[in-house]
């Protein structure tokens, strides 16, 4: 904790006006996050509980046309000022650098409507003590369950004439019932206590475990139907290693040479949209560009990723409002939009593979080919389209390409995941059924 405590907007937004109005640089963006963390578990084990408060504030100047950056942790009018001048001495070291490319749309207004429903008073108000008692008293005999929540505060000003401020609040959980093979499992996330509605997380656990008995695999390629926890595993995977800034400027991205190719079975729609009210909606990005949907893949065709400055420049592209730092874009609200199946009609068009309700953990060994290996949790048989016996934890080794590329059916209900520090981050997914996964083999082979 710090030792002066949150800091509240009503504090926050003066702070950051005194210092735009005082700057000398030909330019200046102020960016303050501040946030409380939190988790808990019905548990014995303690690492799975801890509570933390961080705060980054965030100057970037320009002067001269260079660029200076200063990150701090304070908070007073007096230590902010110090951080400004440290700015500012940054930018008279700096090589000089092109303008700051503006966001198309980025300034527009935010109407009042886009902040109502991101804060949660409930989940502001949260505590250990608080989230325990939720999960014991909703959990039953051997059935583990974690909650968290995060509560923070984010504003934004520049000389330009940007300003935005919001309280936000987070809240996730994830629960596996049973200790057994074929345990069911569940998660989700939501901006409200009520949106998160941890009894039915329990119960989609719930129907989703299975009877003790084991059984072997398939043998060789088999369908697979996995859970929306599960496709939303592989999402993230392939969010990070193909979508983002980073990974274009790193190579690794496989659209560096298949942008505007098709790369997906066509039932794959991948959006970014941090409108959409099914996910984890907030309407700006972290340095206050006012967000729109971004559509990154339509009917398997790869269209576009997150653009940052220097990456604008790069591809002749205009930058999106995905920044969650001045040089890094990221799709933070991604979402595989719905098909039509049922679950009943998944898990028939999976007959004779396996179910997987979750995958963790999950690791690319090979991010430009997409390949990953994880351990597939919660499996099942699927039979005469159904959920049957159960399977011990396998390894699945495959690549993302592949899996997208057979998709049998696209699920009809959207769940969203917490990924990164869950605040702002969730990727929101259907289940998916999918042909010829191979490659599964006990995971104490």
């Amino acid at each position: 904790m710090f030792p002066d405590g949150p800091a509240p907007l009503s504090e926050i937004v003066p702070r950051l006006d005194r210092l735009i109005a005082g700057s000398p640089a030909d330019e200046t963006e102020i960016s303050w996050l501040e946030v409380r963390r939190g988790q808990e578990s019905n548990g014995k084990r303690r690492r799975d509980t801890w509570e933390l408060h961080e705060r980054t504030v965030l100057f970037r100047v320009r002067e001269s046309g260079r660029t200076g950056l200063h990150r701090t942790s304070v908070s007073t009018l007096s230590d902010l000022e110090n951080a400004l001048r440290d700015a500012l001495a940054q930018a008279r070291l700096a090589a000089p650098s092109p303008d700051l490319i503006p966001i198309p749309g980025g300034d527009a207004e935010v109407p009042a409507a886009d902040l109502q429903g991101v804060c949660d008073p409930e989940l502001a108000r949260m505590t250990p003590a608080r989230a325990r008692d939720i999960l014991q008293r909703l959990a039953g005999r051997n059935e583990t369950a974690r909650i968290g929540w995060s509560e923070g505060r984010i504003a934004v000003a520049s000389s330009r004439g940007l300003r935005r401020a919001a309280d936000v609040t987070s809240g996730w959980m994830e629960v596996i019932c049973a200790r057994q093979p074929g345990a069911g499992r569940a998660a989700a996330a939501s901006r409200s206590l009520s949106g998160l509605d941890p009894q039915k997380v329990f119960d989609r656990a719930r129907r989703r475990g299975g009877p003790p008995e084991v059984v072997r695999p398939p043998e060789g390629p088999a369908p697979m139907a996995l859970s929306q926890e599960a496709t939303a595993a592989l999402l993230e995977a392939l969010n990070r290693q193909a979508f983002t800034s980073e990974s274009f400027h790193s190579g690794v991205s496989f659209l560096r040479e298949s942008l505007g190719q098709p790369v997906f079975h066509s039932a794959v729609n991948l959006r970014d949209d941090a409108g959409d009210p099914r996910g984890l909606p907030f309407p700006f990005d972290l340095l206050g560009a006012a967000c729109r949907p971004l559509e990154l893949v339509t009917r398997g065709v790869a269209l576009n990723l997150a653009i940052d400055d220097r990456l604008s420049r790069a591809l002749d592209l205009p930058p999106t409002a995905q920044r969650v730092a001045p040089d890094e874009a990221v799709p933070a609200h991604l979402f595989l939009m719905p098909g039509e199946a049922s679950e009943e009609e998944l898990l028939r068009a999976a007959d004779g593979g396996v179910w997987v309700a979750a995958l963790d953990p999950l690791e690319a060994f090979d991010p430009h080919a997409l390949r990953f290996r994880a351990v597939a949790r919660g499996v099942r048989r699927i039979d005469g389209g159904a959920l049957g016996r159960s399977l011990p934890d396998l390894v699945w080794e495959d690549d993302i390409k592949r899996v997208l590329s057979q998709v049998l059916a696209v699920g009809s209900n959207l769940v969203p995941i917490a990924t990164g520090a869950g605040l702002f981050r969730a990727t929101t997914a259907p289940m998916l059924a999918v042909a010829g996964a191979g490659g599964l083999r006990f995971a104490l082979d």
